[in-house]
């Protein structure tokens, strides 16, 4: 009895001691792609995806904090009937603690929560509408001349019509002065389905780079690495490809105006997307060529730490197909305040 009075008095305190958090996001995007190339799709995506979050946080000490937080993400393609929506449930767990710079989040987790954008050839935009967690956890480390970060994204469960799929992936970037270096490495698997046995795939990638940020306009910075990759079908008689290539990007913004500028020079970074596809590749299609340049002209229309409207205008340049071109219109109203980004595939999509 005297236990059951000290619980229902602590019960109290421990409440007090709990905030309700909540947070919320609309994207909605236009994303029209006049593309040429055999190795590309032309299509235009038009959709809305809207993301409520409820949940508790509590703090241990000063410096460590937890959260548990659930929601989820709904989005509905413009021009389908409601039966065609897609909802993707939101659950994490989240542990912060301040004094080592860490941060652990278990669950659904939002692609948001990265401290570093996917480049182009890891992550492609159509994805990032359709894919906005990471199924799985991420671990963070900030410090005051970097950051660290790795992440388990599990894509996909084994059953008759699904083949098993998860992608590891670790960055991590060192900052001494104007200058930066990092690199980030990936394996992503494609297993089986649960009966038919189509073999196991794998897609290992190492991407080092270095750069430096430009005392220029608002924001400005050059970076250049090298994309070394291993890929193999396990189940075909045949050697694993050893595709590499040099990947040279620029972004620079001045006030509402920007653009954006990668280029990719080497193999086929692809050489399975024919028979696998999406499952096993989630970056963008044009990295199949061995030329390939992407130009972003961008102009934000709306820019607050609520409200975000932008307008992009992409050139795909590629060796084998020419000139291809995109236009992209995006907003994005969320509660947790603007996010830079230096690519502007994935500012909105994440």
């Amino acid at each position: 009895m005297k236990r059951l009075s000290f619980l229902l008095l602590l019960c109290p305190s421990l409440l007090a001691a709990q905030d309700f958090l909540y947070k919320a996001e609309l994207l909605s995007y236009f994303d029209n792609r006049e593309y040429g190339a055999e190795i590309q799709r032309s299509q235009t995506l038009m959709g809305v995806r809207v993301s409520p979050e409820i949940g508790w946080g509590w703090q241990e000490t000063p410096q460590i904090s937890h959260r548990f937080m659930v929601g989820m993400h709904f989005i509905q393609p413009m021009g389908s009937p409601l039966e065609e929506k897609t909802v993707v449930p939101t659950a994490y767990y989240q542990y912060s603690d301040l004094r080592r710079g860490l941060t652990m989040s278990l669950g659904a987790v939002p692609f948001t929560f990265l401290q570093s954008d996917l480049p182009g050839f890891l992550m492609y935009d159509s994805l990032t509408y359709m894919h906005p967690n990471i199924q799985g956890g991420l671990f963070q480390y900030r410090g005051s001349n970097g950051f660290a970060e790795f992440f388990c994204d599990w894509r996909g469960r084994q059953t008759e019509d699904r083949h098993e799929a998860f992608r590891l992936v670790l960055t991590g970037r060192y900052y001494r002065g104007a200058l930066f270096a990092g690199g980030i490495m990936q394996l992503n698997h494609l297993a089986n389905r649960l009966i038919v046995r189509e073999g196991v795939s794998d897609d290992l990638v190492l991407y080092p780079y270095a750069g430096i940020n430009l005392p220029l306009l608002d924001s400005c910075s050059l970076q250049a690495g090298y994309i070394v990759e291993y890929e193999r079908n396990r189940s075909v008689d045949a050697h694993p490809a050893f595709p590499q290539g040099a990947h040279i990007s620029l972004f620079a913004r001045w006030k509402r105006l920007g653009l954006s500028n990668t280029l990719y020079a080497g193999d086929n970074l692809f050489p399975l997307y024919p028979t696998k596809g999406k499952l096993l590749n989630q970056g963008d299609p044009f990295y199949q060529s061995s030329l390939y340049n992407r130009t972003d002209l961008f102009v934000y229309l709306i820019r607050n730490r609520i409200v975000n409207c932008l307008f992009s205008w992409n050139f795909h340049y590629t060796q084998d197909y020419g000139l291809d071109h995109q236009q992209q219109l995006i907003v994005r109203i969320s509660t947790e305040g603007l996010k830079e980004s230096k690519t502007l595939n994935n500012l909105f999509g994440k």
